[in-house]
């Protein structure tokens, strides 16, 4: 008996000590760690949380934000803030560190049901990081459809700064037609001007029928099915 109690003094220290700290594989191998709250909102996707022995700082994956002094901003900041603070989601790590020394994780919210990354893509506050993700499905959609509906940073005409959370080793940025040698990206609309000069969007049953050209800064009639410059809600 003695012998047994000697044993289990010895052995049971470590066994909480492991246990505090144990993490599970998902279907991808991944790591998915216990839920703990989120304490603090640093700025749009980055947030604390506290476990047991240590402040964890975090960013969501696969999606960028505008950052402080952009457009769309404060919406983006009160949505991370609206999803995350004092909740305790579901957190699945993608990525140990990224080049900003921040873990990379996959967030679900509202008892596992909501992904945060498509939610905030799907509402135009964020968009996908296409390299980060490798194309991911349910986020291409997302955006696609953000884009459609002008949501968020899609009704801005504004450059952000698409590099926000890569992961990737950095490489030279060179001069592209599209954007004119500038970086980053515009997030514009390209509406179907037809011949007849009347002006549809994407989604419309019109859009890219018939005889016409693509632009973003159309001239004409506006459609009256799918509203053309202004959306129809």
């Amino acid at each position: 008996m003695a012998r047994v109690l000697f044993y289990l003094g010895i052995f049971s220290p470590f066994c909480f000590a492991f246990g505090g700290t144990n993490l599970s594989k998902d279907g991808n191998g991944t790591d998915e760690i216990p839920s703990y709250e989120v304490i603090r909102v640093i700025q749009p996707g980055v947030f604390d949380i506290k476990s047991e022995n240590f402040l964890l700082r975090m960013r969501a994956w696969g999606v960028g934000f505008p950052k402080r002094g952009e457009p769309g901003f404060e919406q983006s900041l009160s949505f991370t803030e609206k999803h995350l603070l004092s909740a305790y989601p579901q957190i699945t790590i993608r990525q140990e560190f990224d080049a900003a020394n921040l873990k990379v994780v996959e967030l679900r919210v509202v008892n596992g049901t909501l992904n945060f990354s498509r939610e905030a893509i799907a509402q135009g506050v964020g968009w996908h990081l296409e390299d980060e993700t490798g194309r991911y499905g349910p986020f291409l959609l997302a955006e696609l459809k953000a884009k459609r509906m002008s949501l968020g940073v899609w009704a801005n005409d504004y450059n952000y700064a698409r590099q926000v959370g890569k992961v990737l080793t950095p490489k030279p940025q060179f001069p592209n037609l599209l954007h004119g040698g500038q970086g980053g990206f515009v997030p514009r609309l390209s509406y179907w001007v037809t011949s007849f000069g009347k002006i549809h969007r994407p989604g419309c049953s019109f859009y890219e029928r018939g005889r016409g050209i693509l632009t973003s800064k159309p001239n004409g009639t506006d459609c009256r099915i799918c509203g053309g410059r202004t959306p129809k809600r």
